[in-house]
């Protein structure tokens, strides 16, 4: 019952992988000066409708990378091999292959490095790439996931806003309908129902990387919780599912 469905699997790291990018390319002024110039789009795609778009510079068009099972989206989305078909769907087909390959491989590289002590930089940098990928699986987890599906759907409806306090750049809500989950990133405001908050960078880094339990944070004042309590608890079981999936 436990086991995710490949469609979950794939579902989970191709949301979580394309939030990464753009959190990057709006945050990484090295990166994006790396990419081809030009505005540009890649759209991933797999049966059944599951897709995601990333979009470049404001770009529409450009390539169309299809998936024909799902575990290939899984396994090459991880750095695997994996079987993708390519199809240009605009002149800037190269520039597009190019800049996703790029990007991707920067999120990956980003996402294996350890801040080292003292670098409050390199630990901020860390911290908004944890959270988006937190927030972003907490989203497709419970859209996707057969298991939460039983577990999950108690959460009361409305808006949680997650943020690290003080810091516009690590902040996101999600929406909750009933049947569905959304994320907005950086788009955090005070017309939520619920509020998870970290005390500051170093605190939510430790949260997220397991380093340090989120109950003892609650304890002493570094995690704080606001408004419907039940919508934050509803939060944890999908953290920790995501954390399984993503291995």
């Amino acid at each position: 019952m436990r086991e995710p469905k490949p469609k979950t699997e794939a579902a989970v790291r191709s949301g979580v992988v394309v939030s990464l990018i753009e959190e990057m390319l709006e945050s990484d002024e090295g990166l994006r000066a790396s990419l081809p110039s030009g505005a540009y789009a890649v759209a991933l795609s797999a049966p059944e409708g599951l897709r995601r778009k990333v979009s470049f510079n404001g770009g529409r068009s450009g390539v169309s990378l299809f998936f024909p099972r799902w575990q290939n989206m899984t396994s090459l989305l991880s750095g695997e091999k994996g079987t993708v078909i390519p199809l240009p769907s605009g002149t800037a087909f190269p520039k597009a292959v190019k800049a996703f390959q790029k990007a991707a491989g920067a999120v990956a590289s980003a996402m294996g490095e350890k801040p080292v002590d003292g670098d409050v930089e390199g630990l901020e940098k860390k911290t908004r790439l944890l959270l988006t990928a937190a927030l972003r699986g907490v989203c497709e987890v419970y859209n996707y996931d057969h298991w939460v599906d039983v577990k999950a759907r108690n959460i009361p409806a409305g808006r949680i806003g997650v943020r690290v306090a003080d810091r516009p750049d690590m902040c996101g809500v999600l929406t909750l309908d009933g049947k569905t989950m959304t994320l907005s990133r950086r788009d955090y405001t005070d017309r939520v129902n619920a509020v998870l908050e970290f005390r500051d960078p170093s605190v939510c880094y430790a949260v997220l990387t397991g380093a340090e339990p989120a109950l003892g944070a609650l304890g002493d004042g570094r995690v704080m919780i606001r408004g419907r309590l039940p919508m934050i608890q509803g939060l944890f079981p999908l953290l920790d599912r995501f954390g399984e999936i993503m291995g």
